[in-house]
């Protein structure tokens, strides 16, 4: 039993490298095939307190990354952008295409203290998935890859950190 897990995940290994290996030059370094990963921002003690101060800070850096806001609910801390072509552009038939989704992790407010409490965020969760398309002049599908930019993500995760994380 253990011996065809092992040969399993080996096949399946293999073939993500032979399908990497069909990933675009510009995005070798910086998508990685499978699912989409979250990485997590704490939000220093001084912020917690402030969430619209942090809820700014999520949007401006977003809005500074040239990406458009598809859905934003405050009262549930979340925000997801609108799918952006324009990181890097590429050739002939291949299309890329990026989105990020950002979580807030919070303690609830007290809507019964004077005034009320809005949420303490703890912290922010941050991923960036992504697509690359290669289709053909019928518009047929010819390759076809989901998972994330890591170079995009990592900028995020950098930007939130120097605005609301520790220092």
């Amino acid at each position: 039993m253990k011996t065809r897990i092992a040969v399993a995940l080996m096949l399946l290994l293999t073939a993500c490298i032979l399908f990497a290996a069909d990933i675009p030059k510009p995005l070798k370094t910086r998508f990685v095939v499978g699912d989409p990963v979250w990485r997590e921002v704490p939000v220093r003690a001084d912020l917690q307190n402030q969430y619209e101060k942090c809820w700014q800070a999520v949007l401006d850096t977003i809005l500074d990354n040239h990406f458009d806001l598809a859905t934003t609910d405050k009262e549930n801390g979340y925000i997801r952008t609108t799918e952006n072509e324009g990181v890097v552009v590429l050739g002939g038939s291949w299309d890329y295409k990026v989105q990020i989704s950002v979580k807030f992790t919070t303690v609830p407010g007290d809507p019964k203290a004077n005034p009320p409490t809005l949420p303490a965020v703890q912290k922010l969760r941050i991923q960036v998935a992504g697509e690359i398309a290669n289709t053909g002049r019928a518009g047929n599908l010819k390759a076809y890859f989901r998972g994330y930019d890591q170079v995009l993500l990592q900028n995020l995760f950098q930007d939130l950190q120097a605005k609301l994380g520790s220092r």
